[in-house]
Parts: structure tokens; C-alpha cells; sequence
């Protein structure tokens, strides 16, 4: 499984880049990542229309898109397009951010790492 990762890079700018969480254990329904820690659960329903100015994460955390699309602008230049099934870990809590659109109505699961 790919995840992409928002991060803070040597130029103070957000970036994007894709992350494999790797397959470690095959069980009867499947394979397994490791496990990765957590501190807390947010679910979240959003509406078209809403855009989050440059802004940082406020901690690290997945963002697991379950309905609707975001469009995310990274200070770096790049813009990603999320959708349901996707997942986002956001951990530029530093720098100069990035800006979030809500493109559709949608809902979200942001899990927290801090």
C-alpha cells in the first residue's frame, strides 16, 4: 500500500512524496503492515467550497479520505488530488505549510501520531 506523506523539507516549503507501508505478515484476511502508533481518532464531514489558507499540520497525522475529494497545494508548488481511499500523512508542522480545499461534501477519518 502507497500512502502519501506531506513534509516539511530543507527549504522550509511542503512537499509531497509516496510512502510504502510494506506487507510484514500474512494472515487470513489478508496482509498486514506493521503497526504504526497512534495518539487519537477525529472523524470529520467537510462541504465543496471550504479552503484552509497556507497553513502546517497542527501534529502529525493520517488523514484517511472516505468520501468526496480535497485538493492539496504544497508551499513547494505541487498539488495533489485526494479521494476515497486514499491517505494522507501530514507532518509539515514547520515551514511554510500548505492550502486545502474541499472540492466535494465529503468525510474523513485523521488519525493522530502526537
Amino acid at each position: 500500500m502507497i500512502i502519501t506523506k506531506l513534509y516539511t523539507g530543507d527549504d522550509g516549503k511542503s512537499h509531497f512524496t509516496n510512502v510504502e507501508c510494506g506487507h510484514e505478515t500474512l494472515r487470513q484476511l489478508g496482509w498486514y503492515s506493521k503497526k504504526f502508533s497512534s495518539s487519537g481518532i477525529i472523524f470529520r464531514d467537510f462541504e465543496p467550497g471550504l479552503i484552509y489558507e497556507m497553513h502546517n499540520a497542527p501534529q502529525p497525522q493520517y488523514i484517511i479520505y472516505l468520501e468526496g475529494e480535497v485538493e492539496v497545494t504544497a508551499s513547494g508548488g505541487e498539488t495533489k488530488r485526494f479521494k476515497p481511499g486514499d491517505v494522507l500523512f501530514a507532518t509539515d508542522t514547520t515551514g511554510e505549510g500548505h492550502i486545502s480545499k474541499m472540492l466535494t461534501k465529503g468525510r474523513s477519518v485523521i488519525v493522530t501520531t502526537q
